[in-house]
């Protein structure tokens, strides 16, 4: 059935919870009391359970029995944020309303958009799963959709003037046009998939139809877009109507069709005539109500003019005149002296306003003075200085708004506190009530967790105020602030559980913003803090934090994990069962000093632990956090120390000593290029470092004082792709440095002269490669050979003549490719994106050795004592690694532990002493390390 395939895709592509096999290292007892059943481990199914008051055993019991309650809760707070998505979002921006009074309509025009849409809504066979509703911000996406959902609501239908709107037959979508309707700001991609599953299952057999405004809003967009959205339009589970600026809109082009609200579907005739309304009807002492229609219309095509298909400025300049005097002088050309941009408007505003309540003042104040010119002259600069003064009093005022999380900013007893730290000056509430008397239309309200918080009234206003010189530091403020202002016990330390529920929610992803914060630690060991937090938020923070080198930090480091396997459970428990889930989590890891801090499990929970004797689940530490996607990691040995070489797809390059813990390069390639391509070698008592992009190849010494030797240029010019790989080897007894692209040469460089070579003509156009191509060196045939990823299998390419053939690797695309140790000739471990992993061989055919829980991104293998290992590094699952024994079949262990992201790169590493780790490069720019477990002899 097409809905229980759905379910699937979700629970499956963002790791919901599958059915995973215990590896040798899973939990083996556990005593427990209560009337329910738990969650062992951070899975469930899995696991032996003793229930009783005495702990005598009574009974194993299958760890699914809560999973219908579960689900249910899920669906509850589904159904809760859609009507929120309605009421703060949908509803507002659909009304367009000039007025305060949050009831009347005032939408004007977008005809030709609203019958594309209901087009693709009554006619699926003859249209793409997927509509795109994009634009630049404030084109007025939200309003659109907005529109079309209040109006296939049954529920609010009859509430929308339509004829006042301007709807007729060809622009009414049917009734209950969608399963759900979802307003992705501030969402993470997993909340999303909950109500996507939600939506699937009221849908019954029938294809669930979803309308996602905000995409490139989500907390994590790609992760969106890749693991949820895309496969859902690839094979049609569902139908997508989306909402996305115009550049996000480009990932999923291909899959949608497009209503470009700043091109074809443009309304500059609807933009003037919601101008016209606005300037009259924004204040009753408007300008605007005392002149003639046709001036209205002049001023309007002007404003029209400048604001070209953003209705967002378009009304914002309309506001900003309609508070003036007078009219503006309709000379030639009189528009120009507007502002284009919405802050600058904002600004404009702002101090003209204010400029124009303190020239009246005080001219009254100087009514009676004899000197009129003279008074009108010292009115106007005085009245200029502190209308400037009071625009910049609003302005900081505005500005924490602006970098507020979730909903906005609680008014409470942070507001004006945090605007007065960030700004360095003092304000009090009377400050944030001057603010919303004279300029509340900038700050609107909403709610988060039933508080009233505000935020500015559009995203590009927050995106203006949020333009400081340093971002991390404005955080950092926050987060100070946020602390500072927890009460605290009568021993002096903070009483997390008394503290805001702003800060209960957000602080983590401040300090996550802020760059990491020692408070942190702190925190960690707090388990009032850690029940009130939000899980995927905390665990962005953990994300990029570094424990100190300079003190004992074990007991924090218990907790992180501790807190890791808890926060798995906290996804799928209801609130009442967190204190158990943390409780045996704590008990698993043996974090003793966040043990001896919590309190007992209520007793009103359904279950807690007597007794453990669990062997904990594997939680990496970061070693670095990248803003991009790691798309690269090259592992060597220098000095006797393990380096790690990393970079992304925003052109950042790292290269760390593992064993010391410290970064010995961190930087980004002019430009940011994306980095595909990067290998390691050391020759020559030198450590050479290469990387390539689509178009260009750079040559590095990591330890040289002239760290770059060399940069050229290579595949096509003008090129968009992202398809190159880079690999040292030696050939005839030299160094050389080799790169691959799409454009059928093999590129050859000399290492130690850093020079250029011929380069080789390959039989054919190396249609083969694609993005992100894995390559790796090995003699084949008593020849030098690499070993390159494909579409098809594996190509084996002839370093000496560029000439290349190709070795079938079965089915599926290989993302991941490493040599077996010990074979010859050479067999290979290949890892592919259909889920599989084979070993493949020149001289025969491939055999699948696994079926994996997800796309398989990248492999490695390791050889301890007798035993060969193979460790592949899976796309967003439960299980982002997976190490198995090709020497010994059916020893594996998969119980490696990262809710946050997919895993893109391996690679085992030795450091000193003989301690074996695993690195894993994430798609969310971290680089984790795990132990290399302990297996059975």
């Amino acid at each position: 059935m097409r809905g229980h395939g759905l379910r699937e895709r979700l629970r499956w592509g963002l790791g919901r919870g599958r059915g995973l096999p215990w590896g040798r290292s899973r939990p083996h007892s556990l005593i427990a009391e209560g009337t329910g059943s738990i969650v062992a481990g951070g899975n469930i199914g899995h696991a032996t359970v003793y229930i009783g008051t005495g702990g005598e055993n009574i009974t194993a019991q299958d760890l699914r029995a809560r999973a219908g309650h579960e689900r249910i809760e899920r669906e509850r707070a589904s159904a809760e944020r859609q009507r929120e998505a309605f009421a703060r979002h949908f509803l507002p921006k659909a009304r367009a309303s000039v007025r305060t009074d949050g009831v009347t309509w005032d939408f004007t025009g977008r005809r030709e958009a609203l019958r594309r849409i209901v087009t693709w809504l009554t006619d699926p066979a003859g249209n793409r799963p997927g509509l795109v509703v994009s634009g630049a911000p404030g084109s007025g996406k939200t309003a659109v959709l907005g529109l079309i959902a209040s109006l296939s609501d049954p529920s609010r239908h009859s509430h929308v003037p339509k004829e006042r709107v301007g709807v007729d037959a060809e622009t009414l979508p049917p009734p209950d046009s969608f399963n759900t309707v979802i307003y992705a700001a501030g969402l993470s991609a997993e909340v999303i998939s909950d109500a996507l599953a939600h939506a699937t299952r009221r849908a019954g057999t029938s294809t669930p139809v979803v309308l996602i405004d905000a995409v490139d809003e989500a907390v994590e967009p790609k992760l969106l877009v890749d693991s949820v959205l895309k496969p859902l339009l690839l094979d049609g589970s569902a139908r997508l109507l989306l909402g996305m600026r115009t550049e996000p809109a480009a990932q999923v082009a291909d899959l949608c069709d497009e209503v470009d609200l700043d091109g074809g579907f443009a309304d500059p005739e609807g933009m003037r005539r919601h101008v016209e309304h606005v300037l009259r009807q924004t204040t009753e002492a408007s300008p605007f109500r005392r002149v003639s229609a046709e001036t209205v219309s002049q001023v309007a095509e002007g404003i029209a003019h400048v604001a070209g298909p953003s209705f967002l400025v378009g009304r914002l300049l309309a506001q900003m005149l309609a508070g003036r005097t007078e009219p503006p002088d309709l000379r030639p050309d009189w528009e120009a002296e507007l502002p284009r941009l919405p802050g600058e408007i904002l600004e404009r505003d702002l101090t003209e306003r204010f400029t124009r309540e303190h020239h009246r003042r005080i001219r009254q104040e100087q009514a009676d003075q004899l000197d009129q010119e003279q008074a009108e002259q010292l009115a106007r600069d005085q009245a200029e200085r502190l209308g400037r003064e009071q625009a910049e009093r609003a302005l900081d005022l505005l500005r924490p708004l602006a970098f507020a999380e979730g909903n906005g900013l609680p008014d409470e007893d942070i507001w004006a506190g945090l605007a007065g730290r960030m700004a360095g000056r003092r304000y009090d509430h009377d400050d944030v009530l001057w603010l919303r008397e004279h300029v509340g239309s900038y700050a609107v309200r909403s709610t988060d967790q039933g508080h009233t918080v505000y935020q500015p009234h559009h995203l590009s206003l927050a995106e203006h105020l949020r333009a400081v010189s340093d971002p991390q530091a404005v955080h950092r403020c926050f987060v100070d602030y946020l602390v500072d202002h927890t009460p605290v016990h009568a021993d002096g330390t903070r009483d997390w559980r008394r503290a805001s529920f702003y800060t209960h929610a957000y602080l983590a992803t401040h300090i996550a913003k802020a760059g990491g914060h020692e408070v942190l630690d702190e925190l960690m060991l707090d388990p009032a803090y850690l029940l009130g937090a939000i899980p995927y938020r905390l665990l962005g923070a953990l994300d990029g934090h570094r424990l100190s080198a300079d003190r004992d930090v074990s007991e924090v480091r218990s907790a992180i994990n501790a807190y890791r396997q808890a926060a798995a459970d906290f996804r799928r428990t209801a609130p009442e069962l967190r204190p158990a889930a943390l409780d045996l989590a704590v008990r698993t890891h043996d974090a003793r000093t966040l043990q001896a801090r919590m309190s007992p499990v209520p007793e009103a929970s359904p279950w807690k632990a007597r007794w453990v004797d669990m062997r904990p689940r594997r939680s990496g530490y970061t070693l670095t956090k990248l803003s991009g996607e790691v798309t690269r990691m090259s592992a060597f040995r220098y000095g006797g120390e393990q380096y790690l070489a990393v970079v992304s797809d925003a052109g950042e390059i790292e290269v760390w000593n593992v064993d010391a813990d410290r970064p010995v390069i961190s930087g980004t390639i002019a430009g940011g290029k994306h980095i595909t391509g990067l290998d390691t070698v050391v020759g020559n008592g030198h450590v050479y470092l290469a990387t390539s992009s689509a178009t260009r190849v750079q040559l590095w010494d990591v330890f040289g004082g002239d760290r770059a030797l060399g940069g050229w240029t290579v595949g096509h010019p003008a090129s968009d792709s992202e398809t190159s790989a880079v690999t040292f080897a030696e050939v005839a007894g030299e160094l050389r440095l080799f790169c691959m692209t799409d454009e059928g040469l093999l590129h050859r460089f000399d290492v130690l002269g850093a020079t250029q070579l011929p380069s080789l003509p390959m039989n054919g156009a190396c249609d083969f490669m694609r993005s992100n191509a894995t390559v790796v060196v090995t003699p084949v045939g008593g020849r030098p050979r690499a070993v390159v990823s494909a579409w098809n299998g594996v190509q084996l390419i002839d370093l000496e003549t560029g000439l290349s053939e190709n070795c079938s690797g079965g089915s599926g695309y290989a993302r991941g490719i490493q040599v077996i140790p010990g074979t010859d000739p050479p067999q290979f471990l290949v890892g592919k994106d259909n889920h599989t992993v084979y070993r493949v061989r020149p001289d025969g055919a491939p055999r699948q050795l696994r079926t994996s829980p997800e796309s398989v991104r990248d492999v490695d293998v390791w050889t301890r004592g007798g035993d060969t290992f193979a460790i592949a590094g899976h796309d967003y699952c439960d299980q982002p690694l997976e190490l198995f024994s090709l020497t010994r079949p059916g020893l594996s262990v998969s119980d490696f532990y990262d809710a946050r992201s997919a895993v893109s790169q391996v690679r085992v590493m030795e450091l000193r002493h003989g301690h074996v780790v695993i690195a894993a490069g994430q798609r969310s720019g971290a680089v984790r390390i795990w132990d290399f477990p302990e297996v059975p002899e």
